[in-house]
């Protein structure tokens, strides 16, 4: 039988049984009720009525600006694709190369072109250039800029002005504040630069949809980058301090501007405090809108991911800075170029002077292939141009060697000789004519031109000081003139050679086109008529002797 005390024992332990299987309900209950998180431990609610295109975050939703400029459309399959790096300090020589190499690339008919870049910044007026060409002279190419390294200062103005930035995992992008060797840039110096530069980042971030907040603290320390929520919608933005003073509720302690508790805006953080320049590594520059990728290089083919990523079908032409780039570079600068014309033109006048075909017209061809041949090689200079100067030298030739005087094919030869010229300081695509459209385009078409009138000037000039003084130089006498009036001279060798003086009479005896041929008694010698045409019987008279060049003119 069992006691008083084991009952009670029995009855107490039921009772705790039933306590806890209670106390085990309820816990089961409350766990699967709904119920509010405790405040500070709640996620961000999902923002309503987001508009389309909105990228959403944990804090709320951006609404990326919309590019004004029309970027160009890449075809679904890229088959003419172009890398140029741009990997040293930018100078008036990046600038030169970066232009030869994007007159290719329009030569070539370029789909894509891609600009390699690794520069901690440099000169600021050739970076201006070469992003004024991105943005005007390229129309109908699509260009991107691979921050492989770094695209720091004048680097971060030009990748701003492409259509696109594409940045590695280990890239740095940002920070353009204006510095002078000279000394420090202070007051109203260094806002006179930052306007300029803020302008152009401003502009680019326009074209391509960037913030322009964000673009200008990269230029100005002077300016602090809020990111700001609207209270309602949630809509966050990048905004200057300065633009939403008095607008912002703003927590104690994160800034000093005072806060507006009322505002339709909070201040959620500090994205570039005043006195700091903006500088991002990649995640910032995808996070802030810049980069639209991050892209690492591949190990076997540098380029072949970012390739991929933009639908290169075949392998890209890399224009890499070798001895043949810089050796071009050199012929096709202004200043070389028209010593080359002058050299030519010089020495076309020589050979003119002088019987046969010697050193001087040689001299010439060469002048005139490598004046030409080099613009060819950079898209310069189209096949037709070429062949036109060649056309027009012929008619030229057939002028004074076959028909008589001076007409019509003469004044065509050399009309073709000068558009071929002109045409050749001009890069037009093989397609187009040679007429400039853009700002590149008419800079070298006016420099080009320059250059040849200096040059043409500068032929004559040093023509008329050979005729004139060159003979007198003992040496060069010899070999090229003769003091006017020499008393005689021995034109040939053998039994046709013997003295000819000024005065002396013959007879042509072969078609005298500036050069032919006359006889003097039993002596045939070679002479030049002073223009005129001379058929064979022509009577004429020796009015100089110029070396191993005689001069004669019609008696009649």
């Amino acid at each position: 039988m069992t006691g008083p005390r084991t009952i009670q024992r029995r009855r107490g332990n039921f009772r705790a049984a039933c306590s806890l299987a209670a106390m085990i309900l309820a816990g089961s209950l409350w766990a699967a009720a709904p119920r509010d998180k405790p405040t500070g431990q709640e996620t961000a609610a999902e923002p309503a009525n987001v508009p389309s295109g909105a990228i959403v975050t944990a804090d709320g939703w951006f609404l990326r600006p919309p590019p004004k400029g029309a970027r160009p459309t890449l075809p679904e399959k890229v088959t003419r694709a172009f890398v140029i790096p741009i990997r040293e300090d930018i100078r008036q020589k990046t600038y030169d190369a970066v232009s030869r190499k994007m007159l290719r690339c329009r030569a070539g008919k370029a789909e894509l072109i891609v600009l390699d870049m690794d520069t901690w910044g440099g000169e600021l007026q050739p970076a201006l250039d070469i992003a004024r060409m991105l943005k005007v002279d390229l129309e109908g190419i699509y260009t991107v800029c691979y921050v492989r390294t770094r695209a720091v200062s004048a680097g971060a103005l030009i990748a701003m002005a492409c259509d696109e930035i594409v940045i590695s995992p280990t890239g740095t992008f940002g920070d353009c504040a204006p510095i002078s060797l000279a000394g420090p840039l202070e007051g109203i110096e260094r806002e006179k630069i930052e306007t300029v530069l803020r302008k152009e980042f401003a502009e680019s971030a326009e074209n391509n949809g960037y913030n322009v907040a964000l673009a200008e603290a990269m230029v100005s320390a002077s300016r602090e980058v809020w990111l700001v929520r609207n209270k309602k919608t949630r809509e966050l933005r990048h905004v200057l301090s300065k633009d939403f003073r008095g607008q912002v509720e703003i927590p104690p302690g994160v800034s000093s501007v005072p806060s507006n508790p009322s505002g339709q805006w909070e201040l959620l953080r500090v994205v570039d405090t005043e006195g700091e320049i903006l500088t991002m590594h990649p995640r910032e520059a995808v996070e802030y809108g810049f980069a639209s990728a991050i892209v690492k290089p591949g190990d076997d083919d540098l380029y072949g991911p970012l390739m991929e990523r933009f639908a290169v079908a075949a392998k890209p032409t890399v224009l890499v800075d070798n001895w043949s780039e810089h050796l071009v570079g050199f012929l096709t600068s202004t200043a070389v170029a028209g010593i080359l014309f002058f050299v030519a033109i010089l020495c076309v006048y020589v050979e003119m002077h002088t019987p046969g075909f010697g050193l001087a017209g040689a001299t010439a061809v060469v002048c005139f292939s490598l004046l030409f041949g080099s613009r060819f090689l950079v898209g310069m200079a189209a096949w037709w141009e070429i062949a036109l100067f060649v056309v027009g030298v012929g008619l030229i030739l057939t002028e004074v060697f076959v028909t008589p005087g001076f007409g019509i094919i003469g004044i065509a030869g050399i009309f073709c000789c000068i558009v071929a010229m002109l045409a050749m300081f001009v890069p037009n695509a093989p397609d187009k004519l040679p007429i400039p459209q853009t700002q590149v385009d008419w800079s070298l078409f006016s420099h080009g031109v320059l250059a040849m009138g200096l040059a043409m000037v500068g032929a004559m000039m040093a023509a008329a000081m050979v005729a004139r003084y060159l003979p007198k130089v003992p040496l060069a006498g010899k070999l090229v003139l003769a003091p006017p009036g020499a008393a005689a001279i021995s034109v040939m060798e053998g039994p046709l050679s013997g003295p000819i003086q000024p005065g002396a009479v013959g007879v042509v005896t072969a078609v005298c086109r500036l050069v032919g041929q006359a006889r003097f008694g039993d002596r045939l010698i070679e002479v030049s008529s002073d223009g005129a045409f001379l058929p064979p019987g022509t009577q004429v008279t020796v009015l100089k002797v110029e070396g191993t060049r005689i001069v004669v003119r019609s008696i009649s």
